[in-house]
């Protein structure tokens, strides 16, 4: 019977998912202050969990750059490599400026994205928020143009997309309340794990000002803290998202939580700065939360268990 017993517990072993998470947070990369990666174009950059394509010679190339240049004022062309925060994430000495059509290449099989911190570099906002010689300014003269910048992360397994992708807006001007309209200014957390596992991401960008020559506002975005994690090959999916829904969403002040598995949760609610304003947590497949006391705006609102975490964007009219 012991020998029976042994056996039995090493086949459930072989059945164990073993997950290990990769910060990659670029503060081993070296440059000289006030500079930029450069590098032959077609190239790539490596990290411990991903190799970053650098395609990166002028305004329609496609990629990335790690820079520590830091410029949150200049508007234009000239200022490529700052971001809008100033520096990286947590006031971070080193982060990476994409550009549309930016390709990254996972180092191991079997990795999920959990995802990563994103911004708005200092030449987009200043083109959204002012307009330029080539863009628009966000919302027109009036203010209620219903104008839009947003990225779309979609992943890719053995060359082939996967049907999942995320998006996320780094500006939206589509609302009935002018009062709700954002360019976002600060580092955000994007949550992709809900792509899977996957070999590579890539990023596609969209606008709402098109021109003859096709997207106006300038194509680039500031990443840090790109987070995946790796799970035994063959064995078992590593899931790490949780599927649940808010209704009704814009809301007054209730807000309907339905989490599809019956499980105990952390709710946290953020505000756009990454402040956060509310937590509960929840026992039940539905649960109503009281957030009559948030000014109208957009949040963040994060449902997490264990290893198991989603955010979905909430809007408090």
């Amino acid at each position: 019977m012991k020998k029976t017993i042994t056996v039995l517990t090493f086949a459930l072993s072989l059945f164990t998912i073993k997950a290990q998470t990769t910060v990659a947070d670029f503060e081993t990369f070296t440059l000289s202050p006030g500079s930029a990666y450069s590098s032959t174009i077609g190239t790539s950059f490596q990290t411990s969990n991903a190799s970053f394509q650098y395609k990166w010679g002028g305004y329609w190339s496609g990629g990335f750059s790690y820079t520590n240049k830091y410029d949150s004022s200049t508007a234009g062309f000239t200022n490529m490599y700052g971001v809008k925060p100033l520096k990286g994430y947590n006031s971070s000495n080193i982060f990476v400026v994409g550009q549309d059509q930016g390709v990254i290449n996972l180092s191991a099989p079997s990795n999920t994205v959990e995802g990563f911190y994103i911004t708005n570099t200092t030449y987009a906002y200043k083109s959204m928020k002012l307009g330029d010689s080539f863009a628009k300014k966000f919302g027109g003269l009036s203010g209620n143009d219903p104008d839009f910048f947003k990225v779309t992360i979609k992943g890719y397994k053995g060359g082939v997309l996967t049907t999942d992708s995320v998006p996320f807006y780094l500006a939206d001007f589509r609302f009935a309340n002018n009062t709700l309209d954002y360019i976002v200014d600060s580092w955000q957390w994007v949550s992709t794990s809900s792509l899977g596992n996957v070999d590579s991401v890539k990023f596609f960008m969209y606008s709402s000002d098109i021109g003859s020559f096709g997207i106006n506002t300038p194509l680039f975005f500031g990443i840090d803290n790109f987070t995946t994690t790796q799970s035994s090959v063959g064995i078992a999916e590593y899931n790490t998202s949780i599927k649940f829904n808010v209704y009704p969403n814009p809301f007054n002040g209730l807000l309907l939580i339905n989490v599809t598995d019956n499980i105990e949760a952390t709710v946290v609610v953020s505000d756009v700065t990454g402040k956060i304003v509310f937590k509960q947590q929840v026992t039940e497949m539905q649960s109503n939360l009281d957030l009559n006391f948030l000014q109208s705006g957009v949040y963040f609102l994060a449902v997490s268990a264990g290893n198991k975490s989603s955010v979905k964007k909430i809007i408090k009219n």
